[in-house]
């Protein structure tokens, strides 16, 4: 959590932090909550609201909102050189790939 806090870097004073809305990302992820169930789990996980050094935790609608305006390829990259920052040969990559429906292959019967 202290390496993500140096990651990020902030463009003004708000309320929640980017680094503290990355980290609040972060272990969402981990566990597999979506942000609608965010508020419920923190509450149900003291320790990660301790952890965060948070009282309450921002409603499900900001923190998707500031999750869009985040850079992840610059936090991807940033964990990258820090893990292993001799290593040019890494990728990193989170986008979601939607097939085609039709295919123009001969399907083999």
């Amino acid at each position: 959590m202290e390496r993500l806090s140096q990651i990020v870097t902030e463009d003004r004073i708000r309320k929640y932090s980017t680094a503290l809305i990355v980290k609040i990302i972060v272990i969402l992820k981990i566990y597999g909550i979506i942000y609608r169930l965010s508020k419920y789990f923190f509450n149900n996980h003291r320790e990660f609201m301790e952890l965060l050094n948070i009282t309450d935790i921002l409603d499900f609608r900001t923190l998707s909102y500031r999750f869009l305006r985040i850079d992840w390829h610059c936090i991807n990259s940033s964990i990258i050189d820090i893990i292993n920052p001799y290593n040019d040969n890494a990728a990193v990559d989170s986008s979601i790939v939607k097939t085609c429906r039709d295919t123009t292959e001969e399907k083999e019967e």
